[in-house]
């Protein structure tokens, strides 16, 4: 008959990871490791859910083998949750690194392990992070966290929203599965000013920093996963695509990381500066780039960072969108091009009259698009004709979004206005108390878009304002981007996350 746990002679954690690791003299498998992690993490929720709670000492020699799993008994009723995780971060720390546990890690927490993805590794860092506030909420937070690093990969999902405004044609429309009726803050990140745009995958926010950071962000809680530093400044609104991440620099290049890792893929010098967004289309990336003032181009590279080809034309901060075949970009030039994507060959041009920095978005075979002279245009794609004409008389630097029929735009004299997008004809004008930069972004029924005012509206079809909330002094230029969760969006203090509503 076998030993009972606390008997002499029953197996104990460190008998076990003994014979795992030769006598202490080999790392654990990752997987392996963290499968016990998880095992520990929910016998420490089961202890601390207890009555009255339970605080057993995270021990190898004292943590008993049952069933081949680690089972934690006895413990006193006073204790701190938070520490408990503290020290299950330490004994994973041991297990994949092989060092073990030093007293200097409760000043600044153990060195960084080289685990085999940016968020396993962001896991263990949050486990075991000096400060107890910056660690997981409980051992189920802790161990939910573990099960969906065991369960697959985030590069496996296909990201709900992937680039700029959300898909190619730019139209900046979240496939939100139930349509919100309000929102609700989240939470708040202050990473220093970000006019980029989020992207995001499953389980992650990529932004860059208005400073050169490429930050990213856990989905859900808002945990510090990576910060990379990539450029003396960064304003491109990354693109995730095929496993990587894709943003452009003020120092003029387009870079590539790997998603899981955050490893340097290729580094692509193109102009003096690359604000635009960079478009997947097909086996290429196309993206504009700044030269100088008064000229540009719009390009195309390969998947190893090799341009294929190059159109040359006036500064291009506006980015491209695409309906497969075709590319359609605008730029300081005051045109919008329409250019074969495969070869860059231009299709046919139009002028829209004043120089252009939002995005074409497209719906319907009409690009629309607004220029610094206050003109919002809808443009056929079919053969570059105008559709339509409105002319607002402010200084339109935001992206129209584009959802059930109408154009929602933002405007210099502050106000966000919606047209139908088959004839420009005017459907409602909100007022917010700052130029709007930002592009809103569609929920279903309802808007959203961040001001200069600092605060981030959401509004329902007839631009009646649903909620208003404070996010930064220094405003909002960054627009939102969206998922079945709500949004996430930049200001001039850091990443802020919202919830849906019932």
């Amino acid at each position: 008959m076998p030993a009972m746990p606390n008997e002499p002679g029953a197996d104990t954690l460190e008998d076990h990871l003994r014979r795992a690791s030769r006598n202490f003299t080999a790392r654990l498998d990752e997987d392996v490791a963290l499968r016990l992690g998880q095992e520990i993490a929910r016998e420490l929720d089961r202890a601390h859910h207890d009555t009255p709670p339970r605080y057993p000492e995270i021990d190898p020699a004292r943590i008993h083998m049952v069933e081949g799993k680690p089972r934690l008994d006895g413990g006193g009723q006073s204790g701190e949750p938070r520490e408990a995780l503290f020290e299950l971060g330490a004994l994973l720390q041991q297990m994949v690194t092989g060092l073990p546990p030093d007293v200097s890690w409760r000043l600044d927490g153990p060195p960084a392990a080289a685990l085999s993805s940016l968020t396993r590794g962001a896991l263990l860092a949050s486990l075991t992070a000096a400060r107890p506030e910056a660690r997981f909420s409980s051992a189920k937070a802790a161990a939910e966290a573990i099960a969906f690093e065991l369960a697959k990969p985030d590069t496996a999902e296909a990201p709900p929203w992937p680039l700029f405004r959300g898909d190619a044609a730019r139209t900046g429309t979240a496939r939100a599965p139930v349509p919100p009726t309000g929102m609700v803050a989240a939470w708040s990140v202050s990473t220093g000013p970000v006019v980029a745009s989020p992207v995001l995958s499953g389980r992650l926010v990529f932004v860059p920093t208005q400073d050169g950071r490429l930050v990213v962000l856990d989905r859900a809680s808002g945990r510090l996963v990576a910060s990379v530093k990539v450029a003396s400044g960064c304003e491109s609104s990354p693109a995730l695509h095929e496993g990587r991440v894709l943003v452009g620099t003020d120092d003029g290049e387009l870079l590539a990381f790997d998603i899981a890792t955050a490893k340097p893929v290729f580094s692509a010098k193109l102009g003096q500066m690359v604000r635009s967004s960079p478009l997947p289309v097909g086996d290429l990336v196309v993206v504009g780039v700044v030269d100088s003032k008064d000229a540009g181009a719009v390009v195309a590279l390969d998947a190893a960072g090799k341009v294929v080809w190059r159109n040359k034309r006036g500064a291009v901060f506006s980015s491209a969108a695409t309906d497969g075949e075709r590319v359609f970009v605008a730029g300081d030039d005051k045109e919008i091009h329409a250019l074969d994507a495969k070869k860059g060959k231009l299709l046919w041009k139009h002028a829209v009259g004043g120089r252009v920095r939002a995005t074409p978005a497209l719906h319907e075979g009409v690009a629309v698009v607004g220029d610094f002279d206050g003109r919002l245009v809808g443009v056929r794609l079919a053969d570059g004709q105008r559709a339509w004409t409105r002319d607002l008389s402010q200084p339109i630097y935001s992206s129209a979004c584009l959802h059930g029929g109408v154009a929602v735009v933002g405007c210099h004299d502050g106000f966000v206005r919606g047209f139908l997008v088959a004839d420009g004809a005017p459907v409602f004008e909100t007022p917010t108390r700052g130029p709007v930069v930002a592009s809103p972004t569609a929920f279903g029924a309802l808007a959203a878009v961040g001001s200069t005012d600092g605060d981030f509206y959401l509004f329902d079809a007839q631009g009646r304002v649903v909620s208003r909330t404070r996010l930064a002094e220094g405003g909002t230029q960054s627009s939102a981007a969206a998922d079945a969760q709500g949004a996430v969006v930049g200001s001039a203090r850091g990443v802020h996350a919202f919830g849906l509503g019932a």
